[in-house]
C-alpha cells in the first residue's frame, strides 16, 4: 500500500485486511507518522517510507497507489516494473501521455492495471451497463452527467471542516487537494474524474469534441466545471460537476442517458434506476440500500480477484487513459475561454 492518507485508511486498507485472500505485507508513506498509524490500526508488519525502499525488499503480487495526483506515476512504474499488478487511484495521471506510457507498460508486463474508480463495482451500475449493451435504449443520442459533491473547504486547505460530517477515519492531508502542484486541479481532477468515468463506462461513449468552463470562485483550483462534448458516433451531452454542494445532505451524481428507444435516468447516490421505453413502458431496477451505494471496498477487492485469476478488471487502464484526456482537453478548453477541442 504506497500512500496511507485519508482513503487508504477508509477504503483499501480495511478491504484488504477483510480479505481472506489477501495479506499486506507492507505500507508506504513519506511521512512517518502516516505510515505508522496505518500500520498499527491495520496490524502490518512493515513500513516503509519511499516505494524505491519498498520494492529493494520486497516483491508484492500487488500494490496499491494511493498518493496525491501528481505522484501516482513513479510508484506505478515501479510497481509494474517489479512484476506487480497495480491499482492507482484517480486520475490514473495529470497528463495524457504519462497515463497511455502506464497502460503501455502494464500491457509489455503482463500485468493488470486497475483505475480506482467505486462506482463499477456498483450493482446498478453493471445491470444499467448490460441493457444499454443489449440495445434496451437504442443508439444513444443524447447523454447527461451533474455530480455535485461537498469539498469545497478541502480545495482552500481545511480538510478537518467537514469531519464533523464525513467522519473519515483520517482527515485528508491539509495540501493534498488544495495545492495545484499536487492535485493537478480541483473538481476535475478529484470529482469528474469520478463521474465521467462512470459514464464513459456505463455507455462505452468515447469523448471527440470539448467545450468547457471552469470557475474557481477565489480558490487556487477549479470548483466548478461545465463541459459540451461531442461523441464518436454522433451522440451530444454534457458533463458538470461542482463542489459547493451544502451540508447536511448526500452527494448527488444523476446521469440521463437518451437514445433512440427510450431514456434512463440513473440517480446514483439515491439507488434509483429508471427505463421509460417506447408504448409508455416505465421500468425500474431493483433499488439499491444506502450501504451498497457506493462501494469503495470495489476496486481493492476486485485486485485481489484480478491476481488469483478468478475476475475480470472492472476498471482498466484503457477507461482511465480516455478519462485522463477528458480532462485535460475539458481544462485547455476552459483556459482557452471554452474553445472546442479536439481529441486525437
Amino acid at each position: 500500500m504506497i500512500g496511507c492518507g485519508s482513503w487508504s485508511n477508509e477504503a483499501h486498507l480495511p478491504a484488504l485486511t477483510a480479505n481472506e485472500n489477501a495479506e499486506v505485507v507492507a505500507v508506504v508513506d513519506p511521512v512517518a507518522e502516516a505510515r505508522e498509524l496505518a500500520a498499527r490500526r491495520f496490524g502490518i508488519g512493515r513500513t516503509y517510507a519511499s516505494h524505491e525502499e519498498l520494492f529493494a525488499e520486497q516483491e508484492p503480487d500487488a500494490v496499491i497507489v494511493a498518493t496525491p495526483h501528481s505522484q501516482h506515476v513513479a510508484p506505478a512504474r515501479a510497481a509494474l516494473d517489479a512484476g506487480a499488478h497495480l491499482l492507482v487511484e484517480k486520475p490514473l495521471a495529470l497528463a495524457p501521455a504519462d497515463a497511455r506510457a502506464l497502460q503501455r507498460l502494464a500491457l509489455e508486463r503482463g500485468r493488470e492495471l486497475i483505475v480506482g474508480y467505486p462506482w463499477h463495482y456498483n450493482r446498478q451500475s453493471s445491470e444499467l451497463r448490460d441493457l444499454i449493451a443489449a440495445g434496451r435504449l437504442g443508439r444513444l443520442e443524447f447523454v447527461s452527467c451533474l455530480f455535485a459533491s461537498m469539498v469545497r473547504a478541502y480545495y482552500r486547505g481545511d480538510t478537518e471542516a467537514y469531519q464533523p460530517e464525513f467522519k473519515l477515519a483520517r482527515a485528508p492531508r491539509s495540501e493534498t487537494y488544495s495545492d495545484p502542484s499536487l492535485s493537478g486541479g480541483g473538481q476535475g481532477q478529484t470529482q469528474v474524474t469520478h463521474s465521467a468515468a462512470l459514464l464513459l463506462w456505463l455507455t462505452g461513449l468515447r469523448p471527440r469534441r470539448i467545450s468547457a468552463f471552469c470557475e474557481t470562485f477565489d480558490l487556487a483550483v477549479d470548483l466548478v466545471d461545465a463541459a459540451a462534448v461531442a461523441f464518436d458516433g454522433g451522440a451530444v451531452g454534457s458533463i458538470s460537476s461542482t463542489g459547493g454542494r451544502p451540508s447536511g445532505h448526500e452527494d448527488l451524481l444523476h446521469l440521463h442517458l437518451c437514445g433512440t428507444e427510450g431514456i434512463a435516468t440513473y440517480e446514483v447516490m439515491e439507488g434509483r434506476v429508471t427505463l421509460y421505453l417506447a408504448g409508455g413502458v416505465r421500468e425500474e431496477l431493483e433499488p439499491l440500500p444506502p450501504v451498497e451505494r457506493y462501494p469503495h471496498w470495489g476496486p481493492a477487492n476486485n485486485l485481489v480477484d484480478v491476481v488469483l485469476g478468478r475476475g475480470e478488471n472492472r476498471s482498466p487502464a484503457e477507461l482511465g487513459c480516455v478519462v485522463v484526456e477528458f480532462l485535460d482537453a475539458m481544462y485547455r478548453s476552459a483556459a482557452a475561454n471554452g474553445s472546442a477541442v479536439l481529441l486525437d
